[in-house]
């Protein structure tokens, strides 16, 4: 398994689909940038490419680049009220303390 995730998130994914017919009906999982505390991550709809897992859940088909699940194993796609939370199931350690941002 590729990502985590529950009916109601499935179903809110839908309904951006379902309004978005013109568009590509895949759900792409990325790494939206690197800080001290680890990926930060986005979804976007995208087509897939060679280089890409696939997985159907709850009629969505998310997308993850076979590198991003390399980097950080399992995601967790989750509806949280107001948006979406998403994130590896297993969070690394912290890296803080390893770069002059930190303080």
């Amino acid at each position: 398994m590729y990502i985590a995730t529950n009916q109601e998130t499935c179903d809110k994914i839908g309904e951006i689909l379902s309004a978005q017919a013109d568009k590509p009906q895949n759900i792409r999982v990325f790494i939206a940038g690197m800080g001290c505390s680890g990926p930060s991550f986005g979804l976007g709809l995208d087509n897939i490419n060679e280089e890409d897992f696939t997985e159907t859940i709850n009629g969505v088909n998310f997308v993850l680049e076979k590198s991003v699940f390399d980097t950080v194993g399992e995601i967790k796609v989750e509806w949280v009220g107001n948006g979406y939370s998403v994130q590896p199931v297993t969070v690394a350690p912290s890296a803080c303390g390893s770069c002059s941002s930190c303080g």
